[in-house]
C-alpha cells in the first residue's frame, strides 16, 4: 500500500491550507476551516503490530486537509493490528489496519501445527493462510482450508500453534484433521508483495 508523507508534509499541507483559507487580501474573510484532531504514530510500527495508546499521538489539522479514511479518534485504532509497516509521524489511515470483522457464526480455533516445520516467517496475525494436512507415513498431502484469517500464531515450549478464524461448521472437521494429521500453515502473499 502506498504510504502518505511524513508528519512534516502534513503540517506543511495544513499551513498551506490555512494560508489559503485565511489568506490576505481585502474584503470579507471566509469563515476559517475548523481544526479537527488526526491520529498519527509516535514511533514506527511493523506489520502485524497491535496498536497501543503509547503508539499514538494527536495533531490538529483543518478539516479540509483530512483525506478519506484518516482516523480522528485514537479509540478506533487501539487494539487493532497494523496491516503494513508504518513510519513515525505517519497519519494513521483506516485501510492500514487489519479488517477483522467476524460473522456471528465464526469461531476462533487454536490448532497444533507441525513443530518440525515451524511457522512461516514474519508476523502472522491478520494475514491470510492456507492450511495443509500431511497424513502419517506416505499418506499424502491435502488442502484443509484455503485463505483463512490467522488471528494469532506462536511457537513456545516445543509446541507450535495457530488460531484461525473459521465458520463454525468447520470447527469439528479441523479438530479431526489435527488429530489424524500433521498440520502446516502456508501464508498467502498479499497482492503487490
Amino acid at each position: 500500500m502506498r504510504r502518505r508523507g511524513s508528519l512534516a508534509l502534513w503540517v506543511a499541507a495544513a499551513v498551506l491550507a490555512l494560508a489559503a483559507v485565511w489568506g490576505g487580501g481585502g474584503g470579507a474573510q471566509p469563515a476559517p476551516d475548523p481544526l479537527v484532531q488526526a491520529v498519527v504514530l509516535r514511533q514506527p510500527v511493523a506489520a502485524g503490530h497491535r496498536i497501543t495508546v503509547a503508539d499514538l499521538a494527536l495533531v490538529r489539522l483543518p478539516r479540509s486537509a483530512l483525506p478519506a479514511g484518516q482516523l480522528t479518534d485514537p479509540a478506533a485504532a487501539t487494539g487493532r493490528l497494523v496491516a503494513v509497516a508504518l513510519s513515525s509521524g505517519s497519519p494513521l489511515m483506516a485501510p492500514e489496519l487489519v479488517q477483522q470483522v467476524a460473522a456471528p457464526s465464526d469461531r476462533d480455533v487454536a490448532l497444533r501445527l507441525d513443530t518440525a516445520s515451524g511457522l512461516p516467517a514474519g508476523p502472522l496475525a491478520g494475514r491470510r493462510a492456507d492450511l495443509y494436512a500431511l497424513a502419517p507415513g506416505r499418506g499424502g498431502v491435502r488442502l484443509v482450508l484455503k485463505n483463512v484469517l490467522v488471528v494469532a500464531a506462536s511457537a513456545a515450549d516445543g509446541t507450535t500453534t495457530a488460531t484461525l478464524r473459521v465458520p463454525g461448521r468447520l470447527v469439528a472437521p479441523l479438530i479431526q484433521a489435527e488429530a489424524g494429521s500433521s498440520l502446516r500453515l502456508v501464508t498467502v502473499q498479499a497482492a503487490g508483495s
